[in-house]
């Protein structure tokens, strides 16, 4: 091998070693990076024919086997493909888009802390939290009968996150302590419980990440884990995982908490529950949880521990917009005047400024970060290095690039559609043909359609002179949501363009300048 080059028995794609690290613009201040990548379109269809062998493989049948995978919704041979990102947005469209996280954990898992009292005197003392009810804990509530401040929801959420989470150090894996950010419920999951020789046991989803003794990797890509028959099956052999408690005697002769590895004793598959995911302070993105040590999925840049980069989200006027009166969550057609727009810049610029200048002095007279940091505003850029597989990753493309999506979201849906569609391009023409430019039919619109068209040997035909009024239509129990939905549905759509521009890709080190560039003067 000469000087300069390598090889790889990874299956890869030219169009997506094109732009592999390089940063694509988005919006005033953001980017998207595709990180890295394993799996193809063949990773997909070898997942999918395993049960009868490769030897079966005809490759001129992959995307007729991929259409119809995606077509009648087999998506666990996509869960094969992952993809990693490096992407910097507003911290408003970052709450948004962490709803779709893939690693869970189930509900009934318990989150440990350290009780301070406790620790003044020396010693730890365990205080446990199922995940829910830390969920619970940051929900608002319409509870208005008690104001003192146990009924408060910001007085429960800020009490949370002020308790010492459990963690281990990634260097030395000592224990240690960090804080909640949030927690989400990511909605009911196929989910195993791993099961140790210790005892210990943990319910999961097969992609979340634990310690395993080579290092973070999910249960699947350790194992093999996966779901046949109702039954848990995976690889043979010795798996080992990091847990909480070994004591280790310092030279001082102090005592302090180590992490250990403990055997896997077998999984076993318990179905369908209700999971949840923890997003925990850096820069160790891990916790304790039913004594193991465990990963969140996305790991965000941390202004506890960093300067964060002084960069602020400002919409453009034509995007800028009143509220829709007929959406609670959308903005009205059309954009303000010049005047108006200018004067709300103006307002935002004067807050920021502000803000800005305070975060400055803040940490210039060495306040703890994690305390200047918290006036902020939500227009700030954050940024975080993301990890999905791909039927997640569409998932959240099929949402996030609809037009009723935030505007925001949608660029950045762009971006990564286009990525998606250089890594796996049948998978991704799939994709746009079921999920994009597809859509569902309920049992009342099928029957008002089959009142228009006949079906036979021959194909489809028209019924003469046949029609539906709106009264029809509602006589068929639809409502009148539904009939303008339907309406919508059988509108001609423009199949959209996701292919990026290359001439935008920007090299890592001038994203990494501009960055640099923006943080306060005090430490860079």
């Amino acid at each position: 091998m000469s000087p300069g080059t390598h090889s790889t028995r990874r299956p890869t794609v030219p169009a997506a070693e094109e732009i592999l690290g390089g940063y694509f613009p988005v919006l005033d201040h953001g980017f998207v990076a595709l990180v890295d990548y394993m799996g193809t379109d063949d990773s997909v269809e070898r997942a999918a024919r395993v049960s009868y062998g490769y030897g079966t493989r005809k490759v001129s049948a992959t995307r007729g086997l991929i259409r119809y995978l995606r077509r009648h919704l087999h998506t666990t041979p996509s869960e094969m493909v992952e993809f990693k990102f490096h992407c910097a947005m507003p911290m408003f469209v970052a709450r948004q888009w962490v709803r779709h996280r893939t690693a869970c954990l189930a509900e009934g898992t318990e989150i440990h802390f350290d009780l301070p009292g406790a620790e003044a005197r020396g010693r730890r003392q365990l205080y446990k939290l199922s995940i829910e009810e830390i969920w619970r804990r940051f929900q608002p509530t319409r509870n208005k009968t008690r104001p003192d401040k146990q009924r408060n929801p910001f007085f429960r959420r800020d009490r949370v996150r002020r308790m010492k989470l459990r963690q281990a150090n990634e260097d030395t894996l000592a224990l240690q302590h960090t804080r909640i950010v949030d927690v989400y419920r990511n909605g009911v999951k196929p989910v195993f419980r791993m099961v140790l020789e210790d005892g210990k046991s943990i319910e999961a989803t097969s992609d979340h990440r634990f310690r395993f003794a080579g290092g973070w990797r999910t249960l699947r890509d350790e194992t093999g884990l996966r779901e046949t028959g109702g039954c848990a099956v995976w690889r043979q052999g010795d798996y080992f995982v990091h847990v909480n408690g070994a004591a280790e005697k310092l030279d001082w002769g102090q005592v302090r908490d180590k992490t250990k590895l403990v055997r896997v004793a077998r999984f076993e598959y318990v179905g369908e529950r209700e999971t949840y995911d923890l997003e925990v302070e850096g820069p160790h993105h891990n916790f304790v949880a039913n004594g193991i040590i465990t990963h969140n999925s996305v790991n965000e840049y941390s202004g506890r521990y960093s300067l964060m980069p002084l960069l602020f989200y400002s919409p453009e006027q034509d995007q800028f917009s009143l509220q829709s009166a007929v959406s609670n969550q959308g903005r009205a057609p059309g954009s303000v005047s010049p005047e108006f727009y200018r004067e709300a810049m103006r307002r935002w610029d004067e807050v920021r400024t502000r803000a800005a200048g305070d975060y400055g002095w803040l940490v210039g007279e060495n306040v703890a970060r994690e305390l200047a940091r918290i006036d902020l505003p939500l227009s700030t850029y954050t940024q975080w290095y993301w990890k999905i597989d791909l039927h997640n990753l569409l998932h959240f493309l099929t949402l996030r690039v609809d037009d009723h999506a935030q505007w925001e979201i949608q660029e950045y849906g762009r971006v990564i559609a286009g990525m998606v569609k250089r890594v796996a391009p049948l998978s991704y023409e799939a994709w746009v043909d079921y999920q994009v430019m597809g859509d569902k039919l309920s049992h009342g619109e099928i029957r008002a359609l089959s009142r228009l068209v006949a079906a036979d040997g021959d194909g489809l035909a028209a019924r003469d002179g046949s029609s539906l009024s709106n009264a029809g239509l509602a006589g068929l129990g639809l409502s009148g949501r539904e009939i303008r939905e339907l309406k919508a549905k059988l509108e001609p759509r423009e199949v959209p363009d996701y292919d990026l521009d290359l001439a935008t890709m920007r090299d890592p080190e001038d994203v990494a300048s501009e960055m640099l560039a923006a943080v306060p003067e005090v430490d860079r």
